[in-house]
């Protein structure tokens, strides 16, 4: 199995480009098709490009900055904090 197959984001999207063949082609064409596809994408630079592109930011975190509205001097900050809002 091509290891881009693994990624469950791209696996959905070749998943969706060969729906239109499941029960219609014999399964194992479809695994054929399914492989082909990841294989374009990993050698093919032009595709690779664009999934790459495509492809959603993996976060590893949100870059929320938490803090204790009693750690604020502005008073009115600190109600824009409680509120989620910058103030």
């Amino acid at each position: 199995m091509n290891s881009l197959l693994s990624d469950p984001w791209i696996a959905a999207r070749i998943d969706e480009a060969v729906a239109p063949y499941v029960g219609v082609l014999p399964a194992e064409e479809v695994a054929w098709m399914r492989e082909q596809l990841a294989e374009t994408l990993a050698t093919d630079e032009h595709a690779a490009r664009i999934l790459r592109g495509a492809h959603p930011r993996e976060v590893d975190q949100s870059g929320e900055v938490g803090c204790d509205p009693g750690e604020v001097d502005d008073p009115a900050a600190a109600d824009a904090s409680k509120r989620g809002r910058a103030g």
